[in-house]
């Protein structure tokens, strides 16, 4: 038999990711979340839009005009919770974000929620 030199395994060395003088974790966690919650709405405001011109084209089929409701309720339900979260990301962060993306955050987290305000006024 041959006898084989074993080498001694390595161990594993832990690497720490250095955020340096950058955002900290919280305010990392903090804007993920609102511009997860901003594409959410910007997404379902889209597909409201495309169900109602469905709905529109198709007055017949019934579930494309709730599915058309259903997406704006939803979209402002998570649009009042991105505008709570707009607070959160200012007071965490220490550079704020973009204008232009903040601007638009705005408009389409306001939108939805317009839009179910002028519905329940009209009915």
């Amino acid at each position: 038999m041959s006898k084989r030199k074993i080498k001694p395994r390595r161990q594993k060395q832990v690497r720490h990711v250095d955020h340096g003088p950058g955002e900290t974790r919280t305010s990392d966690a903090a804007t993920v979340a609102w511009t997860v919650s901003v594409t959410t709405v910007f997404l379902c405001d889209i597909a409201a839009v495309a169900a109602h011109l469905y709905s529109q084209a198709n007055p017949q089929l019934d579930g494309a005009r709730m599915l058309s409701q259903l997406l704006l309720f939803s979209a402002a339900g998570i649009g009042f919770l991105s505008l709570m979260l707009l607070p959160a990301v200012f007071r965490l962060r220490r550079t704020p974000p973009p204008t232009g993306f903040l601007v638009f955050a705005v408009c389409s987290a306001l939108a939805p929620i317009l839009a179910v305000l002028v519905q329940a006024m009209q009915r």
